[in-house]
């Protein structure tokens, strides 16, 4: 069994943990039971068990295999502590286990920590805002014969679902939803009912040093659609800068459009009622507290500023937004992936559609968002970093790459291989297409090089980010290929895509257990219908019966989304997450 993975691996194949995990609980004998004590008291039992070994080989693979299990369910589940229960007398098992704290960096502070210790500083954010500080995450050991029963999971209390009264709380209303990404932020105002104002705003927020860069257009462009809808709200239209609002319009021509109409609203300029926001990191209570996503790395990596100082500035940007909002007003602030869940539950709600699971979604963008929401529209307070997944413990060719490499398997946060960041989302295209295209379809590939999708640095093969951001192009570019009959290739990539996120169901299904086993995907790998079914059939080789479903214009069940649907120039794959954002801020209205 160990020797076909290590074959599989340095064959620079994918090895799945899932397929790893059920080898081993079926013929291994040697138990490394994990009890995870979860932030509201209780615990969750993993009764891994770990097969004998042969070889130094061996071992060093059981315990990637060992750390990852840990690793995925800090960056999911979160945990006050772990206990481990194994036969101490177990030389082996015994000095995996004492390995932990060395390779979970638990003895480190944030800033010292690296790979599988990332983990652990949103870990330790999260308790600092849940549970005050008052506790310090640690491994324990115990001998299995003290292992104690762990109360199974009862079935959620299934509180009354509020998905379908929202869209009436947004009728008589001015409300701002903004969709923070990797890539663009989208906005969009509700007016009266009226989907009123959008607004798409390209940018890199991985290259900021500093909190500002990040703030400052952020509040910008809230003050921006702020005047424009103001003036809707009043029969104003013709007084809309439709050049500010323009995707392209520079910051010089934002601050001209706002002062224009803010000057043209005079005393009917007003604040929103409430503002939904939908940002790319853990959110817990309203704060921003994870800290080591893709984006802010160019903040973690400014050694003449302290990061914590310039990432708390970030995680009250709440506070900052109030300024826009009534006095009685809200502001409702949520990750990405939730987002994503609670749009889709909303709609589904409005169309009748049996909801009482909840909903559990994806975001197919920069990277894999993950949202999980209940059936009363509350989010379960978790790091659910699901992006941070170690599926694959394989492909060991792949790792020798550098992480900005886009043949590279590796983390661009923690250096960490086989993350889902470079799987299931735009850097799993890129990836795939640079190991595959090159001898299989050379003329595409000298295409994207042709093109300056692809470009060779020094001697890392790079998408460009500057002078323009090439992601877009390069993704669009493959997505394109992937609907046409002559490149089978590129709809091999697709498919690809699609296996990976079943993997990703079974780990989720296996570490979160939630109700709703479906899940719905946003984002811009689903936005073309073609690579949606590609991915589709991918992931049904895998997982026959698993049942996912796009973000597109069937979603669009309530008056704000049709509106989307309808739009000329916008489509729901785009802006469904602003949409769903007005609505989440309805929720600190209702």
């Amino acid at each position: 069994m160990l020797e076909n993975f290590l074959k599989q691996a340095k064959e620079d194949r994918p090895v799945y943990i899932t397929d790893v995990r059920n080898a081993f609980q079926k013929s291994g004998t040697r138990p490394f039971h994990l009890h995870v004590a979860l932030y509201d008291g209780s615990v969750r039992s993993f009764p891994l068990q770990l097969p004998t070994t042969t070889s130094l080989e061996e071992e060093a693979f059981i315990a990637s295999y060992v750390h990852a299990m840990i690793y995925n369910i800090l960056s999911s589940l979160g945990a006050v502590k772990i206990e481990i229960y194994l036969e101490l007398k177990d030389e082996k098992t015994k000095k995996l286990a004492d390995g932990l704290d060395e390779v979970f960096q638990t003895g480190l502070g944030k800033a010292e920590r690296s790979g599988y210790g990332k983990s652990l500083n949103v870990n330790e954010r999260v308790l600092a805002v849940l549970l005050k500080g008052k506790y310090r995450f640690g491994f324990e050991q115990k001998d299995i014969s003290e292992e104690r029963a762990v109360q199974e999971k009862t079935k959620s209390e299934k509180g009354e679902p509020i998905f379908a009264a929202l869209p009436k709380a947004a009728e008589d209303k001015m409300i701002l939803g903004i969709d923070i990404g990797g890539t663009d932020i989208k906005l969009a105002a509700g007016v009266n009912g009226n989907l009123a104002v959008y607004k798409e705003f390209d940018w890199f927020p991985a290259a900021f040093e500093r909190a500002e860069q990040l703030l400052d257009p952020v509040m910008m462009i809230t003050r921006l659609m702020r005047g424009a809808a103001s003036l809707y709200g009043e029969g104003k239209e013709a007084g809309i800068d439709m050049a500010a609002l323009d995707k392209d319009a520079s910051f010089e021509a934002m601050e001209q459009g706002i002062e224009a109409m803010e000057r043209e609203a005079g005393e009917a300029l007003r604040n929103f009622d409430a503002i939904g926001l939908s940002f790319p990191d853990v959110v817990i209570q309203n704060l921003i507290v994870g800290g080591e996503t893709f984006k802010t790395r160019g903040m973690r990596e400014n050694k003449s500023l302290d990061y914590e100082e310039q990432f708390a500035k970030i995680s009250v940007l709440c506070d900052e937004l109030k300024k826009y909002v009534t006095e009685d007003g809200a502001v409702m602030n949520t990750n990405d992936g939730p987002m994503a869940a609670f749009t889709a539950a909303v709609e589904q709600a409005v169309a009748g559609e049996d909801v009482s699971n909840g909903f559990f979604a994806h975001t197919l963008g920069t990277e894999l968002g993950t949202g999980w929401v209940l059936p009363d529209g509350s989010i379960p307070e978790i790091p659910l970093e699901v992006y941070n997944f170690i599926i694959d413990l394989g492909s060991f060719e792949q790792k020798k790459y550098d992480a900005n490499d886009v043949r590279s398997i590796n983390n661009f946060n923690t250096g960490l291989a086989g993350t889902l960041q470079k799987y299931t989302c735009q850097s799993g295209v890129f990836r795939l297409a640079a190991k595959y295209l090159p001898e299989q379809e050379p003329a595409v590939y000298q295409e994207a090089l042709d093109l300056g999708l692809f470009v060779w640095k020094d001697d890392k093969l790079v998408v460009p980010t500057e002078p323009k951001d090439m992601r877009k192009p390069c993704l669009e570019f493959f997505m394109k290929k992937a609907g046409e009959a002559e490149h089978p290739v590129c709809a091999d990539i697709f498919r690809q895509v699609g296996e990976y996120l079943a993997v990703t169901w079974e780990e989720t299904d296996y570490i979160l257990e939630p109700e709703a086993k479906e899940r719905s995907l946003f984002g811009r790998l689903v936005k073309t219908p073609a690579c949606f079914r590609l991915m589709c059939e991918g992931a049904k080789n895998r997982v026959p019966d698993l049942n996912q479903y796009a973000a597109d214009g069937g979603l669009a069940n309530t008056a704000l989304m049709k509106q989307l649907d309808a739009h000329p120039d916008y489509t729901v794959a785009q802006f469904a997450q602003a949409v769903g954002a007005i609505y989440f801020g309805c929720l600190g209205l209702v």
